[in-house]
Parts: structure tokens; C-alpha cells; sequence
């Protein structure tokens, strides 16, 4: 045999090795291409889904965000309301406590002169007459400020 037929099958040997080679390596790849194709088209779809339900989703938030918002400043106004009305309560209370007491004072010290009089009769010194004037002068102004 010759060198050059040698070399020559060998060139050809290789080449259908490389042939070979090469038809095995494009059919393993063409599934994970295919793949690749597939992967793709999904991630297409996603964006144009996502495009698609964004501004509707955006606009829905918004709204129960002002929602939300009003019903924080609504909250904040009773609230601010039930305090007012508290301190309001707070004050009459107060208010009917003092007039109580003074009508209270002027009742015991009227009830005081009435059984001073009962007990030792009916002799008023100017002293005590004076005192009674002054009784009905006190009762006469919580009164009036009733």
C-alpha cells in the first residue's frame, strides 16, 4: 500500500468520524433548542400577560388605597369627635359636682338654722337673723345660677 492511500483513508476515516460526530452532537442539541424555543414563547406570553394585567391591577390598588385613605381620615374625625364630646361630659360633670356641693353647704347650714330654732325656740339674736339673711342670699344665687 501506498503512503498517500494510507493518509487518504485515514482523511477519509476522520471525516466520516467527524460526520458522525457531528450528526450526534446536532440531534443531542435540537431537544434542549426546541426547549430553548419553547422557554421563549412562555416568557413572551408572561410579558404580554404581565402588560396586559399591570395597569388594571395599578388602577384596582389605587382605589382601595384612596378607600383605605378615607376611611384613615374618617377614623381620625370620630375619634377626634368621641374626645371632644369626652371633655365636653368631663366638664358638666365637674360643673354639676361644684352646684351640688354648694347646694349641699347652703342645705346643711339651712337645715343647721332650722333645728337651732326648733331646739331653742324661736329667740333669734341679730346675730342669727343675720346669718339666716345671709343663708337666703347664697340660696337665692345658686339658684339664679341654675
Amino acid at each position: 500500500m501506498d503512503p498517500t492511500t494510507v493518509i487518504n483513508f485515514a482523511v477519509a476515516a476522520a471525516l466520516i468520524f467527524l460526520a458522525v460526530s457531528l450528526t450526534l452532537l446536532v440531534t443531542s442539541v435540537m431537544p434542549l433548542l426546541k426547549q430553548g424555543q419553547d422557554t421563549l414563547a412562555s416568557i413572551r406570553r408572561l410579558s404580554d400577560t404581565i402588560d396586559k394585567e399591570i395597569p388594571p391591577t395599578l388602577t384596582e390598588l389605587r382605589g382601595v388605597m384612596d378607600g383605605v385613605n378615607q376611611i384613615r381620615a374618617l377614623t381620625a374625625q370620630r375619634v377626634q369627635d368621641v374626645g371632644s364630646k369626652a371633655e365636653e361630659v368631663a366638664g358638666n360633670v365637674t360643673t354639676i359636682v361644684g352646684t351640688a356641693k354648694k347646694e349641699s353647704a347652703v342645705a346643711t347650714h339651712g337645715l343647721m338654722a332650722g333645728l337651732k330654732a326648733y331646739f331653742f325656740g324661736n329667740k333669734e339674736t341679730d346675730g342669727e337673723a343675720e346669718k339666716q339673711a345671709l343663708l337666703n342670699r347664697e340660696r337665692k344665687n345658686v339658684e339664679l345660677k341654675h
